[in-house]
């Protein structure tokens, strides 16, 4: 998996300028938290997971690091932030583990706490013109469960959030891993 690659890919995307308010979904142990920090170090980073153990793998990460990263965990339900917070939202490789209404509901409050042409970017799988790409990954599906990844494996996650409320919704990039295709998917809050 290709993992920093594709990080790096998405962050590129991003366009993160000096001054921007960053929110990383789903930030987990604070990987692509700390690169989008390192690569604009006066942008303000927050991330959000509802795994509160996971998050205090990502707090030690960025002590050791010394860098100046909000993290906080939430409900899993609403974003604890207001309208209009954030600038950029980045997600990587967590909707394909949301439910289709989760994933609906979590891409309306990441609308929601988006200013005004605010970019959303997220990494996940999604559906392959390859054969090969759509066996490989069944196989994430049976370990991470059909339901969840129902969506993504249909293709349906680009539909999604231009539902959200999103336009300019593109497939920027295709990555082929051993666990399927990749995509980074670029959307704008117009």
């Amino acid at each position: 998996m290709p993992e920093k690659k594709i990080k790096k890919a998405l962050i590129s995307d991003a366009n993160i300028v000096s001054g921007t308010k960053l929110l990383d979904f789903g930030c987990g142990t604070g990987t692509l938290t700390i690169m989008a920090k390192h690569f604009s170090p006066e942008t303000k980073v927050t991330g959000v997971d509802i795994d509160r153990d996971i998050l205090d793998k990502a707090t030690k990460k960025i002590k050791k690091e010394k860098l100046d990263i909000f993290l906080l965990d939430y409900d899993g339900k609403h974003l604890p932030f207001q309208r209009n917070a954030f600038d950029r939202v980045i997600s990587c490789l967590v909707f394909h583990h949301l439910d289709t209404d989760t994933k609906q509901n979590m891409l309306a409050e990441i609308f929601r706490v988006m200013s005004k042409d605010g970019r959303l970017i997220i990494a996940d799988f999604g559906r392959s013109k390859s054969w090969v790409q759509r066996t490989l990954f069944n196989i994430i599906r049976g370990l991470d469960g059909f339901k969840s990844t129902d969506a993504n494996a249909r293709g349906l996650l680009p539909e999604m959030i231009s539902d959200a409320g999103f336009e300019n919704v593109a497939i920027k990039k295709r990555f082929k891993t051993i666990f399927g295709e990749v995509q980074i998917i670029s959307s704008e809050k117009i």
